[in-house]
């Protein structure tokens, strides 16, 4: 499955498919529409809305150029729901298959998950099921007061959970390097960084650097991965795990002997 990249995938030929989990506010998806420009939306919400949503559906689908469907879940505040909102997105995600798909079933658009609206359990459907199928996430930010939104300041994605997970496995010293280099050959980077062909192999294997012709270069999601993780508290707090779980197993390992 083709994975969408962090950057405005507006501006790709490729339009990508979109899932948006909906409750009552509605005005975030038009963002959504005008930043990525999808070639096909899917509104998961309650049966509730499901009138509202058909009919904004079809005036969405004529001014933006997107084909839409609505799935709606009539038990969203009972404990099966998970079970319900992970079968509507894969009864829209196997529509599009059948739509876009080669004769190997492989989905070969990108696909987002919205999820701005609808309920905390909702979006963390949406999260579970953008890591199963291979997609990205999103969400809409609400404008500053008395401001109109606007599409490329008000969108707001989240690294994919494998990308940051490689990144986190990077040194500090490393992760300067290619940030600082961004670009290169790759005897310089063996010669003047800690990377060896195990961990390269991974940087490359997760889309976070690219190989050609012996160079190598930092991908535009590998430099959101790398910018997230050096700029966060989650570097710190990794590495902080990472020293107190290395003193734990050497005592163990003492102890063991």
């Amino acid at each position: 499955m083709t994975k969408p990249s962090t950057d405005n995938l507006g501006n790709q030929e490729q339009r990508p498919i979109m899932l948006l989990f909906m409750g009552k506010t509605d005005e975030h998806a038009i963002t959504s529409f005008q930043h990525f420009y999808p070639c096909s939306v899917h509104i998961i919400t309650s049966d509730k809305f499901q009138s509202k949503y058909e009919k904004l559906v079809k005036k969405w689908s004529d001014e933006y150029s997107f084909r839409g469907q609505v799935h709606a879940i009539d038990d969203l505040f009972m404990p099966s729901s998970v079970n319900s909102l992970f079968t509507a997105a894969f009864s829209a995600i196997d529509h599009e298959i059948k739509t876009h798909s080669s004769s190997d079933h492989n989905l070969e658009v990108p696909v987002l998950f919205g999820v701005t609206g609808g309920t905390m359990h909702m979006a963390v459907a949406g999260t579970y099921l953008s890591q199963i199928i291979g997609g990205a996430v999103f969400y809409v930010l609400r404008p500053p007061e008395g401001k109109e939104p606007i599409p490329a300041r008000d969108i707001m994605m989240f690294p994919e959970l494998s990308s940051i997970r490689t990144a986190l496995q990077t040194l500090t010293p490393d992760i300067h390097f290619l940030m600082s280099k961004r670009e290169g050959e790759l005897d310089t980077m063996f010669e003047d960084s800690n990377i060896n062909d195990i961990h390269l192999s991974r940087l490359v294997e997760q889309g976070l650097v690219s190989i050609t012709e012996g160079n190598w270069k930092v991908t535009d999601l590998g430099a959101a991965s790398f910018d997230f993780v050096a700029n966060s508290m989650v570097w710190n707090e990794f590495h902080h795990f990472l020293s107190s779980k290395a003193k734990s197993t050497s005592s163990d390992d003492m102890m063991h002997a």
